[in-house]
């Protein structure tokens, strides 16, 4: 039994050993970046085989916590990578972020593991508290600090609400367990669908669906760049598992009350986000927008039920993180502060002195919007096919034309990079840098010309 949480173990016990580093002053960056990225290598080495027959009764080890798990510790791989040279620049220390990072990643894995609600809110809370932080890591920065108190005010509010919305859930079910509060929700109470409902309102908040994405702009433009890079996925996915785990019950014919709910959100959350990207000078802001409007593609997923729903959230999710997080790597890039603007027209002459760094830059951006050739057509290929064969034709075609909407505020990037000529530009020379850009690269490429080597692994079943 002890196999199905020894990944969880192992990050844990490593970032224990990060702070005992700190404890006794030992500030050895090169040694905060080794530990951290051997625990998340050995950790994902032991993801597969912890899979059992007899898990326990708070946490399960199944396919989808597999899934998760391993889209989870890729994205706390290419942060730490893409955070090197950043966090050294900085002078902020590499110890106590990468212990901050490993904290974040245990609380994603209890999350998408979660049995019971006490579990779900506990994997939560050690995911946001090391967030906060995260989040004002650079320390003496204005931004930073005013977009973690930010951040922690507005999480903390909905942590209570999902809070509530469990303890209502457990007093008329009389039980924490998610399988057996929710294994007949046809004839339930009005105390329960608003328990249930404040527990959606938690969850919207943690993947910045619309109206609770007030937080993520603030936050994307004043967190680090690689920790934005992280946000981007790396919570947002583990609040999607997590909103499987609770939701996906619940769902049925019969349930129209919560299918016309998520169907209003993500309408909103795609065509809201989109939309308000349009206007977006800070490239920052842009991206955040972006990713909730990504929310709202990922919830038709989420609302469809079929064959192709599942298929549709782990694949465009895959190509969200390589796509992202890629972006990002051409952002730090750039900066030749370790804290500066990030504006759109900073791209201006990119390809004159770097053109693969611009062709990786517009690969990731065309995987955004969903161009054919890349993994992000694939994952919304399958996203908008569950909701057309859901019977969901409306918003289908409102995510196909909110798509279109992405590439116009994408191509003002582009046309920066390829059109507009404004001298050279010097980019900082890393690395790790250029690694995290090729394995990015090589995701979204290889998974977008040939599908069928991550649709076979995605054989998930709840």
């Amino acid at each position: 039994m002890i196999f199905g949480i020894a990944p969880a173990l192992i990050l844990t016990a490593s970032a224990l050993i990060l702070l005992l580093l700190k404890l006794f002053k030992i500030k050895k960056d090169w040694l905060g970046f080794a530990i951290g990225i051997t625990a998340l290598l050995v950790s994902m080495f032991f993801i597969p085989s912890s899979i059992v027959e007899k898990n326990f009764p708070t946490l399960i080890q199944d396919d989808l916590s597999v899934f998760f798990q391993f889209l989870i510790s890729l994205a706390s791989i290419l942060t730490l990578i893409l955070s090197w040279d950043y966090i050294r620049e900085g002078k902020w220390g590499f110890v106590e972020y990468s212990s901050l990072v490993l904290f974040a990643t245990v609380g994603m894995f209890f999350l998408v593991g979660s049995r019971d609600f006490l579990t779900l809110y506990i994997g939560l809370e050690l995911m946001a508290l090391s967030s906060y932080v995260l989040t004002g890591y650079a320390r003496g920065k204005a931004k930073a600090f005013e977009a973690s108190f930010k951040y922690f005010i507005l999480g903390a509010f909905s942590s209570g609400v999902l809070l509530y919305g469990i303890s209502l859930v457990y007093g008329t079910k009389g039980s924490f367990s998610i399988e057996t509060a929710l294994k007949d929700t046809n004839n339930v109470d009005f105390i329960f669908k608003g328990g249930m409902l404040l527990i959606l309102c938690g969850f919207l908040f943690k993947i910045a669906a619309i109206p609770f994405h007030i937080w993520t702009p603030d936050v994307y433009e004043g967190a680090p760049n690689p920790i934005t890079a992280f946000f981007s996925i790396g919570p947002k996915a583990a609040a999607f598992a997590a909103f499987l785990r609770v939701f996906w019950w619940i769902f049925s014919p019969t349930t129209v009350d919560w299918q016309f709910i998520i169907g209003i959100v993500s309408f909103l959350t795609m065509v809201g986000g989109n939309l308000m990207a349009i206007v977006q000078k800070n490239v920052k802001r842009l991206l955040a927008y972006a990713s909730i409007g990504s929310a709202g593609y990922v919830l038709l997923g989420l609302l469809s039920k079929n064959d192709f729903s599942l298929k549709g959230i782990f694949y465009y999710l895959f190509a969200f993180l390589f796509a992202i997080i890629g972006i990002f790597v051409v952002i730090i890039y750039l900066n030749k502060k370790e804290y500066s603007e990030e504006e759109v027209d900073d791209f201006k002459g990119l390809n004159k002195n770097h053109p693969f760094i611009s062709f990786s830059m517009l690969v990731f951006l065309l995987s955004m919007v969903g161009i054919p050739g890349t993994a992000g057509f694939v994952g919304k290929f399958f996203l908008f096919g569950s909701a057309i064969k859901g019977g969901f034709f409306l918003l289908a075609i409102a995510g196909v034309l909110m798509s279109v909407v992405s590439l116009y505020y994408f191509f003002r990037i582009i046309v920066n990079i390829y059109i507009v000529e404004d001298g050279s530009i010097e980019l900082k020379k890393s690395n790790f840098l250029f690694i995290a850009l090729l394995i990015c690269l090589f995701g979204t490429l290889v998974f977008g010309f040939y599908p069928s080597l991550l649709l076979e692994i995605l054989s998930i079943n709840l």
